[in-house]
């Protein structure tokens, strides 16, 4: 071989490995879609899927028009999902508002749709299934930064026109330095005049009015006081009352993961639960059923959304579901199963997150794990 050959024999076999260095690997095969949950209800009713890929859906909201509203959190938007054929499947998946950050929860009054994020309430204008102009800054709200662990805020109008707004902890458990975390506020209807409404709520990420305008709210317990502790809670919340957090949880148990702590507040200081509710099952939503569709014990009942546990605790991880709040003289004593089946053979098929009431009287649940909106029914 001529010493040209050699080298040029050489340098086909570097270009060759060159090439195949350069060469991307095969892309993976695509995921599979989503599998929907087969959930279970009570004898009677039915649960379908109403809409798929609304990933990240957290809280929902029945506009004046019947269609309704999901925020995605993560997707930083709010979508409409409208069935205009009835045919009890969303149409399409929409988006009304984008460029949102961290979405979470929205309310209608008067003409406007108003959107809690991170770090303020916006509205705009809302008529006809669209929305009219871009959001504006209503109030603004404590901003999350990349520690904070509470990042959700929820918001509601009472029958009166004040506005309120729930605000997390921005910790696992600490003394809040800015006030407004672990607090439900409340505002004029113009968001003027804020204050605290009542504090000491580590997460009351669902609050809702009942038929007599009582206000509720859930608790979400904090994490590392192991399986057992604390119990998330359901409360019965009331102008001017500390609900314990961060000095004690449960029934006024002094709470042992505080250390340092600079303040101070006495146990006959702080209000219990109106009922707690097992320790880790995270509750999110929480809703009193307006409508008439479903038979007598569901007709104003406060349904309760639980998002389970992300399996740091427990053998078993604690499966998300929808309860019934059962009430005795006007105090909540047990809850009962009424839309289950998000984990089953030990598989996450879904996390419920929000649970809003129809405007024919069915009831929506939404999955922030796999993206789907489910509606259940009743039928004689």
């Amino acid at each position: 071989m001529t010493a040209f050959c050699f080298r040029f024999a050489l340098y086909l076999c570097a270009l060759s490995v060159a090439v195949f260095a350069q060469t991307p690997p095969a892309s993976s095969a695509p995921a599979a879609p989503a599998k929907p949950a087969d959930l279970k209800v009570p004898a009677g009713f039915t649960a379908n899927v109403f809409a798929s890929d609304v990933t990240s859906g957290r809280l929902m909201a029945v506009a004046p028009d019947g269609i309704l509203l999901v925020a995605r959190q993560n997707k930083g938007d709010v979508v409409a999902l409208p069935d205009k054929d009835k045919d009890g499947k969303a149409d399409s998946v929409d988006v009304l508002v984008a460029g949102l950050t961290r979405p979470h929860h929205m309310t209608f009054r008067k003409g406007y749709l108003y959107i809690a994020t991170n770090p303020s309430v916006v509205r705009v204008k809302y008529a006809n299934g669209k929305v009219e102009g871009t959001p504006e800054k209503f109030i603004d709200l404590p901003a999350a930064t990349p520690t904070t662990a509470h990042k959700t805020r929820t918001i509601g109008f009472d029958k009166r026109g004040k506005f309120y707004v729930s605000i997390g902890s921005s910790c696992n458990i600490c003394e809040e330095p800015d006030p407004r975390h672990t607090t439900i506020m409340v505002f004029n209807e113009d968001g003027t005049g804020g204050r605290t409404y009542a504090k000491g709520l580590r997460n009351a990420i669902g609050f809702d009015f009942d038929a007599k305008g009582a206000l509720w709210a859930n608790d979400m317990g904090q994490d590392g006081l192991g399986d057992d502790n604390p119990p998330d809670e359901i409360n019965r919340v009331e102008d001017g009352k500390h609900y314990g957090f961060p000095y004690y949880f449960g029934n006024n148990q002094p709470n042992t993961g505080l250390t340092d702590a600079k303040g101070s507040l006495k146990a006959s200081e702080a209000t219990p639960p109106a009922f707690e509710i097992p320790p880790h099952s995270s509750p999110i939503d929480m809703r009193f059923y307006t409508g008439k569709a479903f038979p007598a014990p569901y007709r104003g009942a406060l349904l309760l959304v639980l998002h389970g546990s992300g399996g740091n605790y427990k053998k078993e991880r604690i499966p998300g579901r929808v309860a019934r709040v059962v009430f005795q003289n006007g105090k909540p004593v047990a809850l009962e199963d009424f839309v289950t089946g998000f984990v089953q053979n030990g598989q996450v098929l879904g996390r419920p997150a929000g649970i809003v009431t129809g405007a024919n009287g069915e009831l929506f649940v939404s999955d922030d794990n796999k993206g789907f909106v489910y509606r259940v029914t009743y039928k004689k």
